[in-house]
């Protein structure tokens, strides 16, 4: 069950392994934390310090959302796993350049793998042309090819930015020009295409991040994303191989929708938003999808219903392990 507390007036208390919500002329509710899998706070409730302390002694992922967009989003969890031998291993992997180098690969080849995924779901919801999406299959192709011959983080960076280009130049040639899409743009987002892909992004990583931690990595030290003061480049290594199940979402969301020009806000300093309105419909989406979420099953499918589906964080703990294998078999 995810948590969302949207409301200024709401006030928080921890209550017997439940949180007590209290609200403005509303009668308060509980919601036993043992049932949570994720807590999303939007604006600046009030909050007990024992809420944070117990949903993190609970491992349950929480993360803060400016209702206008600023600052950026913070994530809360609990602290480092104790498994001590393989953060040893991540370690070593990232002081061995070879290593290091094959797990930077590693990240963007499943990365780029993805794309089938939510390649499919323009094909379904937005018509994309059969021979424009062969022509981007084959330019991945041809980039998980240059991939294995890619010597340096700059090269693989370079060629996932260029199939990353090459994909969001495909949602702006067929994307309704209702929703103003010209290509990815962030802090602040422009249109409600990036809106809702950043926000989807940062809801994906909370869910990431914490199940890292768990598992005993340090994820603030990553192969794809370099080391960066304040950034936890190993959370967002994971996040790319994730990206294809929210560009998914947000395609498929978008065209089932009945949305209107009042279910999003734009304002020069914070960019485009989700009004207050529209943000319960896209969580209750958000929530059912992270239930089934899509996974590439086989290169051969031909609808979304053939995809493989599962909860997000088995999918997330499985990729864990096979990364903590794959890490095993680099080591000299």
């Amino acid at each position: 069950m995810i948590l969302i507390i949207d409301r200024r007036d709401t006030v928080l208390r921890y209550q017997s392994g439940c949180i007590r919500i209290e609200q403005a002329d509303q009668k308060p509710q509980r919601a036993a934390i043992s049932q949570l899998e994720q807590v999303i706070v939007i604006g600046n409730p009030m909050a007990e310090t024992a809420v944070w302390r117990a949903l993190a002694e609970a491992n349950v992922p929480t993360v803060m959302l400016s209702a206008r967009g600023e600052p950026q989003a913070a994530m809360l969890g609990s602290g480092l796993a104790v498994q001590l031998p393989l953060r040893r291993l991540q370690h070593r992997c990232a002081n061995q350049a070879s290593a290091a180098l094959a797990l930077a690969k590693w990240f963007v080849d499943l990365k780029l793998q993805s794309y089938d995924l939510s390649l499919q779901a323009l094909i379904e919801h937005h018509h994309a042309d059969d021979s424009v999406c062969l022509a981007f299959k084959q330019l991945t192709v041809d980039t998980r090819l240059k991939l294995t011959k890619a010597d340096s983080i700059a090269v693989i960076m370079g060629l996932e930015g260029q199939q990353a280009r090459a994909w969001f130049g495909l949602l702006t040639r067929y994307l309704p020009a209702r929703w103003k899409f010209t290509g990815r743009n962030r802090q602040p987002p422009k249109d409600p295409v990036n809106a809702l892909l950043s926000l989807g992004y940062t809801l994906l990583m909370s869910d990431i991040r914490q199940t890292l931690i768990s598992s005993g990595f340090d994820p603030s030290l990553g192969f794809l994303h370099q080391d960066t003061a304040g950034r936890e480049s190993l959370a967002l290594d994971f996040t790319e191989i994730f990206r294809a199940g929210v560009d998914c979402f947000v395609l498929t969301w978008l065209a089932t929708q009945d949305l209107g020009d009042s279910d999003f806000y734009y304002r020069t300093e914070e960019g485009c938003r989700l009004s207050k309105e529209a943000r319960p419909k896209f969580f209750g989406a958000w929530a059912a999808y992270r239930e089934q979420w899509h996974r590439p099953f086989s290169t051969e499918t031909q609808s979304l219903d053939d995809w493989s589906v599962c909860h997000i964080h088995e999918q997330i703990n499985g990729q864990i392990a096979k990364t903590r294998e794959y890490m095993k078999t680099l080591e000299l």
